[in-house]
C-alpha cells in the first residue's frame, strides 16, 4: 500500500515539474527578448537611416522671415483685399472715387493753391455769388460773366428751377484730383445743391496768387 502511494507521487510529479521547468523557460525566453536591442525605437532609428531624402524644397524662402514690410508680391499676382492686407504696399493711403467724377486725391495740390479754392467756393456759394468775381485773373474777368451766365441758364434747364437768391446755391463741394502744369492746375469740383449735383472744372494760374482762369461746367445732374 505504501509503495503504491510512492508510485503514485512519482507519477504526478513528474508532468509537473515538466510543466514548472516550461515555465521558466518561457519566462527567460521573454526577458531575452525584451532586453535585446530589437525595440520599436530602435527599429525606427533603422529605418530613419536607410531613407533617402530629398533637397529642401525652397529651402531659401523658408529660412526667411516673412512680415508686412517684407512682403513683396510677383507681377503675376492677382491683387486683391486680402493680399492688400499683408502688402508693404498697404502703408500708402487710400483715397475714395466716384465713378463719374474721379479720384478724390488732393495730397498734391499746394496749400495755397486749396486755400484758394475754398475761399471761392464759398463765396460763389453765397447769395449773388458775393464776392466770387475778386478771385478771377484780371485780364479774364469776362470769363466769370460767361461762366455765371452759363451757371444760371443751366440750373433752369437742368434743374427746372430758378437758382436760389436769397440762400445759400450750394450745401457743399468736393476737390477731384488735380492736374499740376508748368503755368496752370486743372482741378475738378463737385457742388451739391438741394436740387441736384453740379461738375466743374477750375484752371487757375500755377504761380503768383493762384488767380483763376476759366471755369468749364462738365455736368448737371437732377436728384
Amino acid at each position: 500500500m505504501k509503495k503504491a502511494l510512492i508510485n503514485k507521487i512519482n507519477i504526478f510529479s513528474i508532468p509537473l515539474l515538466t510543466l514548472i521547468l516550461f515555465a521558466c523557460s518561457n519566462s527567460q525566453e521573454s526577458k531575452l527578448v525584451y532586453t535585446e536591442s530589437n525595440t520599436i525605437k530602435q527599429n525606427v532609428i533603422e529605418k530613419k537611416q536607410d531613407i533617402t531624402w530629398t533637397q529642401t524644397i525652397e529651402g531659401e524662402r523658408l529660412s526667411q522671415v516673412i512680415n508686412r514690410n517684407s512682403m513683396q508680391l510677383g507681377a503675376d499676382v492677382q491683387y486683391s483685399k486680402d493680399l492688400y492686407k499683408i502688402s508693404n504696399k498697404s502703408a500708402k493711403p487710400v483715397y475714395p472715387s466716384f465713378s463719374d467724377f474721379g479720384s478724390l486725391d488732393t495730397s498734391h495740390l499746394r496749400l495755397s493753391a486749396k486755400q484758394k479754392l475754398v475761399s471761392f467756393c464759398t463765396a460763389l456759394s453765397s447769395e449773388n455769388h458775393n464776392g466770387a468775381e475778386e478771385y478771377f485773373y484780371g485780364k479774364y474777368i469776362f470769363n466769370y460773366v460767361f461762366f455765371i451766365e452759363d451757371l444760371h441758364e443751366g440750373w433752369k434747364t437742368h434743374f427746372d428751377s430758378k437758382i436760389p437768391e436769397d440762400s445759400e446755391i450750394f450745401t457743399k463741394w468736393v476737390f477731384g484730383e488735380p492736374f499740376n502744369g508748368a503755368d496752370i492746375i486743372q482741378i475738378p469740383v463737385r457742388f451739391y445743391a438741394d436740387c441736384g449735383t453740379i461738375d466743374m472744372t477750375l484752371f487757375l494760374n500755377a504761380k503768383g496768387s493762384n488767380e483763376i482762369y476759366q471755369i468749364s461746367i462738365d455736368r448737371w445732374q437732377k436728384v
